[in-house]
């Protein structure tokens, strides 16, 4: 069994095609997605994003203004479709003052992330955006993603309403825990394929979703830490 290793993803990240038939705004929009993806915001040039979509370097400053309006707008065609089926969900959850359940919410959170964009590269593209998102890289998309943050403020508000004796700082620990397990299965496959000999494999978006909720509720009903409790108190 051949397992792909994230040097070869990357490669093939980075190479994939821009269609010829988009104009050159949309192609340094299509060729900044897909090398952000691959290599995060700062390994990648001006120059480079303009060589790839095939377009002179001067058009980025003229469409975009630079790389970071560049960026956010990368994230923000990411984030938006994204952030408006959770809240769209959650929304139907709690209609008429229903109190969902912590699975319930915790769906809501998960599917959309699995199943917007089915499509194999967009996800990739999504995934490693994802991932790419470093502390660093967080304070440059802030101004680009305030729904992202009113989203977090709901999911939290709505995990608080399940888990009540869970403090804010464990809730936003363990929404952090659920994301990078999710980010870092599908952005490297290859350790659980070679652990289960083939038979897992994180792009079984199915079964993902299958083995992951149940490890979340269970996760999220985990006790509060000692160590939080003693901070809570100061």
């Amino acid at each position: 069994m051949k397992i792909s290793t994230p040097k070869n993803e990357i490669s093939a990240l980075s190479s994939a095609p821009i269609g010829s038939s988009l104009n050159s705004r949309n192609k340094l929009l299509k060729s900044a997605e897909i090398l952000f993806a691959a290599k995060g915001f700062r390994e990648v040039s001006v120059r480079e994003i303009a060589a790839h979509a095939g377009v002179n370097s001067a058009l980025v400053g003229y469409y975009f203004r630079g790389k970071q309006a560049l960026f956010d707008e990368v994230y923000r065609s990411h984030a938006a479709p994204l952030s408006q089926e959770r809240m769209k969900r959650l929304t139907a959850l709690t209609k008429d003052n229903r109190k969902p359940s912590l699975e319930e919410v915790l769906e809501a959170w998960i599917v959309p992330w699995l199943r917007v964009g089915t499509d194999l590269q967009n996800k990739a593209l999504r995934v490693r955006l994802t991932a790419n998102l470093s502390t660093e890289r967080w304070e440059r998309t802030k101004k680009a993603a305030p729904f992202t943050q009113r989203l977090h403020i709901a999911f939290l508000k709505a995990l608080q309403d399940c888990l009540p004796c869970l403090s804010r700082e464990t809730l936003c620990w363990r929404l952090n825990f659920l994301m990078g397990s999710i980010t870092h299965g599908l952005r490297i496959p290859g350790p659980l394929r070679a652990y289960s000999k083939g038979r897992c494999d994180p792009e079984d978006t199915e079964m993902l979703f299958a083995q992951i909720l149940p490890f979340a509720v269970c996760g999220f009903s985990a006790p509060e830490p000692e160590l939080q409790k003693q901070r809570n108190k100061e």
